[in-house]
């Protein structure tokens, strides 16, 4: 907000590119009009501050503007005691050149610079003298003034690529675990005592052990289909030389001896490195 407004720090005279963009949107009318509410809707608008600034809508009449703050619950009366511990840079601050504390009264406004901590404050202004300029107020002429929640604007603006960057490593981190000697894959010799292992680790190891798992689940039972045809072939041979043997009732006793052994395989790959190393 403040960065627009000192953009137009030096603008001269009417019209002007504010009141041409104000006039474009409301009428011609606005051309020639007193410009110093025109400005703080211009400068809402090009920082993107409309929700925080305009709550209701373009203003260029100042009492209405005023009233938007009052209806929000953040007016505050133009007190030296206010000013010194309220008002806050990107403030709305509102006039009355007659010295009253009326919002019916407000003559003319303008926007917080910088609070000078004594009751008064330093503001850029559209409008004074027919120019855009830096004033230094106090409450002899502040009505009051209202602080626009900027913070709303602030949560909606996306992030950055560095800071979504930031962000992804704290997550990481956060996800990052030490591997322990009594977790089972430590036992298993799949990770080291004490090595870390996040997300990307992890995955690149389950995937390389599910690779090694399926291979080997696909070998034992080409192996296995393999012996079960090789006994069939040899029972089927033994039947034939000897008319008593049952080759049918051979293979079934056969494949039952076969159900009784354990296979184990191994968890351990031959190459920690290499499998490590993928992905």
């Amino acid at each position: 907000m403040l960065a627009e407004a000192r953009k137009d720090l030096g603008l001269v005279g009417r019209p002007n590119h504010i009141t041409r963009e104000y006039a474009k949107a409301h009428g011609n009318e606005y051309l020639d009009a007193p410009w110093c509410d025109m400005s703080v809707t211009h400068w809402a608008h090009r920082s993107d501050n409309t929700a925080a600034v305009l709550p209701q809508g373009d203003r260029a009449y100042t009492v209405t503007h005023a009233l938007d703050g009052r209806a929000l619950g953040r007016w505050h009366a133009g007190t030296a005691d206010n000013i010194r511990r309220f008002a806050q840079p990107g403030a709305i601050v509102f006039f009355d050149w007659g010295g009253s504390d009326s919002i019916g009264n407000i003559d003319h406004v303008g926007v917080v610079e910088r609070n000078l901590g004594d009751g008064r404050v330093q503001t850029i202004e559209g409008n004074t003298g027919d120019a855009c300029k830096r004033r230094v107020r106090g409450p002899s002429v502040i009505a009051g003034f209202w602080n626009p929640d900027y913070s709303k604007q602030e949560d909606d603006m996306p992030l950055t690529d560095a800071d979504a960057k930031k962000v992804a490593k704290e997550v990481l981190a956060s996800l990052t675990q030490e591997v322990g000697k009594d977790l089972w894959a430590a036992r298993q010799g799949i990770f080291k005592p004490g090595s870390k292992l996040d997300f990307k680790t992890f995955m690149r190891q389950v995937w390389a052990y599910g690779k090694d798992g399926y291979a080997q689940s696909r070998a034992i039972r080409a192996e296995l289909g393999a012996l079960n045809a090789a006994v069939k072939t040899l029972a089927e041979a033994l039947a034939q030389r000897d008319q008593a043997i049952d080759a049918d009732a051979l293979v079934e006793r056969i494949r039952q001896e076969i159900s009784q052994v354990t296979i184990r395989l191994s968890t351990a790959p031959a190459d920690d490195e290499a499998r490590t190393s993928q992905g």
